[in-house]
């Protein structure tokens, strides 16, 4: 094992520690993250202020992960400070006794309450710097990132404010939304669209009301954010002022989207389901539209002389950190240098990004079209095979041998999310996902797809991202330049913990799992052993689901 892996052994030649300072303290405050979980007894997703939490949240792990990059050698050499490590705990301590002591549900009601956000400052600054305490190298660098968390927590919450203030035109300006709805609506409605009331529209089959939460008031807000940041991450990459257009562009196509979202809502509703149009597409078209119109205004923009410095559109785009820009290497084959040498190559970062992002937006488009019953679960596993077959060149496989040492690690990752994981949902929950719905033989095929997809596409999808393309990307910039295994503490912690981020209210579980998978990576420096106990773990979850009748463990 290198020195670099996880257990380090050693560090660099020169004795210095790499990534532990840091790496220390993502592992505490994903612990804090999930205690507070755990003692509030919801995920933070349950309340109501979420947005206040997530938003400035993000920006500020955007701000501190800028300024790890920019001074990376030097925030790469801090070792574990436990003074201020332990003086962050203790800070975090005097949070929960705030949030403790205020209400029941603090989260909603802190946030309203002067007094209490007051009193909650006091240990929420304390902690904030001992956090930066611990990891900044020297006192000037210490200084740039406390003023870059401030200044990223109130842009965070200044856009999320601005999304809430939008909504107090919405009076004025619902007219007009409704309105232009009508005009998209009429040619397709099959009968006449009715407005009985002001922002209700639809037909005598299916209408709806229209408040302000369906506006795009929030989504002009989040795709706000999300180009700003893009500009400002990549203000070297791009030409200015003209760039700063890419802003209203980007307003203006959201609010476009959310009418067609809109129009879509109410023709599903008319024909095909009033279930699927609440339950399903009313739920996830949202995110659809922001994901759709954020990413594509990124990537043609990235690709536009008009918006990108030229030098930059010669080097092949900016550095996302997702690999060279061009062709996607479907089909792509073994570098020759590694061809010659036999050597273990990596798979290029787009071969291990599609996957993924191909089964996170055919799940969101199949979510989109059903209610309840996940009848669309197969469309998942053929579209993911589809690419998984269509980039197998890409991945290195040969000579790879098989043990029963991920099948055991995945056997402690099955145990350990049933320990973890929350419960079974209720009755009415479990019988809406029995696939004895569908009667014979459909109840077969699906269970065999959802199966399938459990067992195999999943975790290979899953595994690329994670251990394949996040964990070297914490570990270099240009993630196609470090090896397959090599694993530092802040890539052991980092892709954990968004491992179990990604798992919803099973994030505690998800974390655990996800440090198992990657100590399994670095047993032997290859990604398929990870696969393997991945696979392992949801073969037993599928079998356990089958035998009981907990459809809901499924999730």
């Amino acid at each position: 094992m290198n020195p670099d892996s996880v257990p380090a052994a050693a560090a660099h030649d020169s004795g210095t520690p790499d990534w532990q300072g840091l790496a220390a303290l993502v592992a505490v405050v994903a612990v804090e993250a999930c205690l507070l979980g755990w003692l509030q007894g919801a995920w933070m997703t349950a309340y109501s202020a979420f947005p206040w939490m997530a938003v400035p949240g993000l920006s500020v792990l955007a701000g501190w992960w800028w300024q790890v990059a920019r001074h990376r050698s030097e925030y790469r050499a801090v070792a574990v400070r436990w003074p201020w490590i332990v003086g962050q705990a203790v800070a975090f301590g005097g949070v929960l006794a705030v949030l403790a002591s205020v209400s029941e549900r603090p989260f909603q009601d802190v946030l309203c309450d002067v007094r209490s956000l007051l009193l909650l400052a006091v240990p929420a600054t304390a902690w904030l710097l001992a956090s930066v305490a611990a990891v900044a190298p020297r006192q000037r660098l210490a200084g740039e990132l406390l003023i870059t968390t401030l200044a990223c927590g109130v842009f965070g919450g200044v856009t999320v404010g601005i999304s809430y203030l939008t909504e107090l035109i919405w009076d004025s300006s619902g007219d007009t939304t409704v309105g232009l709805v009508e005009r998209l609506l009429t040619p397709f409605a099959g009968g006449p669209v009715l407005r009985p009331e002001r922002f209700v529209i639809g037909t005598r089959n299916f209408a709806v009301r229209i408040t302000h939460d369906c506006a795009g008031f929030q989504g002009i807000g989040l795709v706000t954010t999300l180009l700003a940041g893009y500009l400002w991450w990549f203000r070297d990459s791009h030409r200015f002022p003209q760039a700063l257009l890419l802003v209203p562009i980007g307003i203006v196509l959201i609010w476009l989207t959310n009418l067609l979202r809109i129009t879509a809502l109410i023709l599903v509703g008319i024909w095909i389901s009033p279930a699927i149009a609440i339950d399903g597409f009313h739920s996830t078209a949202g995110w659809m539209a922001f994901v759709t119109v954020g990413l594509g205004i990124i990537y043609a923009a990235s690709r536009m002389p008009f918006f990108t410095r030229p030098e930059v559109l010669t080097a092949g785009g900016p550095a996302f950190g997702l690999g060279p820009a061009g062709p996607l290497p479907w089909g792509c084959a073994v570098p020759p240098s590694h061809a010659a040498t036999g050597v273990d190559h990596p798979p290029l970062t787009p071969a291990c990004v599609i996957p993924f992002v191909t089964l996170g937006g055919i799940t969101m488009l199949t979510q989109a079209f059903t209610s309840g019953f996940d009848l669309l679960y197969p469309v998942r596993v053929v579209c993911v095979v589809a690419v998984l077959v269509a980039l197998r060149r890409a991945y290195p496989i040969a000579g790879w041998r098989f043990s029963f040492v991920p099948v055991a690690i995945g056997l402690v990752a099955f145990a350990a999310w049933m320990s973890l994981a929350p419960g079974a949902g209720s009755a009415d929950l479990a019988a809406e996902r029995n696939p004895a719905q569908l009667g014979q033989p459909w109840a077969a095929v699906w269970l065999l797809f959802r199966v399938a997809g459990s067992t195999i596409t999943v975790p290979i999808a899953e595994e690329l991202f994670f251990r394949g393309f996040l964990v070297r990307r914490c570990i270099d910039a240009d993630a196609d330049r470090v090896p397959v295994g090599r694993l530092t503490w802040l890539a052991f912690a980092v892709s954990s913990v968004a491992f179990g981020v990604l798992h919803g209210q099973a994030w505690l579980a998800g974390i655990v799992a996800g440090m198992l998978f990657a100590v399994t990576l670095a047993w032997r420096g290859r990604l398929a052993d990870a696969v393997v106990a991945h696979a392992t773990a949801n073969a037993l979850l599928s079998g356990y689901v089958i035998a009981t009748g907990s459809w809901t463990q499924w999730g």
